[in-house]
């Protein structure tokens, strides 16, 4: 009887290990639609390696965290194209502080439509009469239009341009306005969307004509947190350290979006810490 009991120990004992390691549940991200190319192939490398599902929605960075403030859906990690978003999350209390990575960063890049009427080929053609519409993704909640705005004012042109101007809270439709013709100019990221989401672009009626300098805005931090009211952040926090890792870093590099290492501020991998359980 004692030698029964003690086989049934043993097998209720390795039944909890079992479920102990077991993952939680399903790993839920909200990703920019801007950056599917990438999450698409490491959501697929994240559950060959540990076995844990995810599931990826994505939507406009905009709506992702509309979505999360209003609609009150709760994803375990936001990630975003800038600082914008997650500190606006972080100071509305909705994401972890402490959990948030950077885990790449962006290029601004000057865009035009492929008939180029206007002659616009550097920043200073933009002051052109020529020049009469000049569009950026809404600055107040947009990353990618934060920077923008920066780099016009620190290289004093946006008191100069801010007539010409046109924004759209839809960073994406910014993108196709230049596309369809409907402004002269447009400010966006190098590889976000045209390398990140390919299909997203009315390509190729567009044309970059010049960079931004890199000095003249501050260094763009791709970024992912974690929601407080994450239900998976064990999983959660593992994510986040996998997309610090070296492999992730160079395949996130091949598939446009570039390292943050070296930039001023990078936010390291134990940055991303498990909790204790």
């Amino acid at each position: 009887m004692r030698s029964l009991m003690g086989v049934f120990a043993i097998l209720l004992l390795a039944q909890l290990i079992v479920a102990q390691r077991k993952p939680q549940g399903e790993l839920h991200l909200f990703v920019p639609c801007g950056m599917i190319v990438p999450f698409n192939r490491l959501k697929a490398e994240f559950e060959r390696q540990t076995g844990i599902k995810v599931r990826i929605t994505y939507d406009n960075g905009v709506m992702l965290v509309r979505r999360i403030r209003k609609k009150g859906e709760r994803p375990d990690i936001l990630v975003a194209p800038g600082e914008l978003e997650i500190r606006q999350m972080v100071q509305e209390g909705f994401v972890d502080s402490k959990s948030v990575v950077t885990f790449g960063t962006f290029k601004l890049i000057l865009v035009v439509p492929a008939k180029n009427r206007a002659g616009v080929h550097s920043l200073n053609d933009l002051l052109k009469p020529s020049v009469r519409r000049i569009v950026i993704a809404d600055p107040k909640l947009n990353s990618v239009g934060y920077y923008a705005q920066q780099a016009l004012m620190r290289l004093g042109l946006w008191e100069r341009l801010k007539d010409k101007i046109v924004t759209h809270w839809h960073a994406q439709e910014a993108v196709n306005y230049v596309c369809m013709g409907r402004v002269d100019a447009g400010i966006y990221y190098a590889t976000c969307p045209f390398d990140s989401a390919p299909e997203k672009v009315m390509s190729p009626t567009y044309k970059i004509v010049a960079e931004v300098p890199e000095g003249s805005y501050p260094p763009v931090k791709v970024q992912a947190g974690m929601l407080k009211e994450a239900k998976n952040k064990v999983e959660a926090h593992r994510f986040l350290r996998f997309l610090v890792e070296p492999k992730t870093q160079k395949l996130l590099a091949q598939l446009g979006i570039p390292n943050f290492v070296g930039k001023r501020n990078a936010v390291h991998p134990t940055a991303a810490q498990s909790p204790r359980r």
